[in-house]
């Protein structure tokens, strides 16, 4: 975990580096004296990694989707809900096995302070994913539904487009997968390392 936070500080920062040069190119805000505004809708790509877990199992790997939401803007302070979708190949050994989560969506809150064209944020709600546990030629699928929380940065780049960088932490507890030799209960939780290009309408 503590590996995946500094990865996320990481990303966080080089996006609010380049937002401090972003003057030149975004248009004149929607909010007066707070930069271009992030209220209203706003839909997106993103593209992610998998980079460790809790439990059991810690599940690598790669995925991208769709993100969409609604945000509410009062000065510097953002607040708003927002949904998304992940497809991935995301897998990790343990019990014997691999356990596979090929989907991931959530629906979360999301509130933040804007520094100018800079939106410092954090973000959290259900989660739901699929998986697949795989032992000795056998298969055995399990829907998990839990929680996610995150931080993240936007950065306005016109007055129209964005780009994010976020850290995610998903828990989905213990899930319970029956294979022939009996039941394995196994924790199911990973961290994902999110970007992604959005706009607003």
């Amino acid at each position: 975990m503590a590996k995946s936070i500094v990865f996320g500080i990481a990303a966080v920062s080089m996006l609010c580096a380049f937002g401090a040069r972003a003057d030149d190119f975004y248009q004149p805000g929607f909010q007066p004296g707070y930069g271009p505004g992030f209220a209203g809708a706003e839909a997106g790509g993103e593209i992610g990694a998998a980079i460790g877990g809790t439990g059991n199992v810690s599940p690598t790997g790669a995925g991208g989707g769709l993100y969409a939401g609604y945000n509410l803007q009062n000065g510097p302070l953002v607040g708003g809900v927002e949904g998304d979708a992940i497809l991935g190949a995301i897998s990790g050994s343990g019990q014997g096995g691999t356990l596979k989560q090929n989907w991931l969506s959530s629906l979360r809150v999301r509130g933040g302070w804007a520094f100018g064209n800079v939106l410092a944020y954090g973000t959290i709600g259900p989660a739901w994913a699929t998986s697949s546990f795989q032992q000795n030629g056998f298969d055995f699928d399990k829907s998990l539904h839990g929680y996610t929380v995150g931080i993240g940065g936007e950065v306005a780049l016109t007055r129209t487009i964005t780009a994010r960088a976020e850290i995610r932490h998903y828990d989905f507890g213990a899930a319970t997968y029956y294979m022939p030799g009996g039941p394995l209960k196994m924790s199911t939780g990973n961290n994902m390392l999110l970007v992604g290009v959005g706009a607003h309408f």
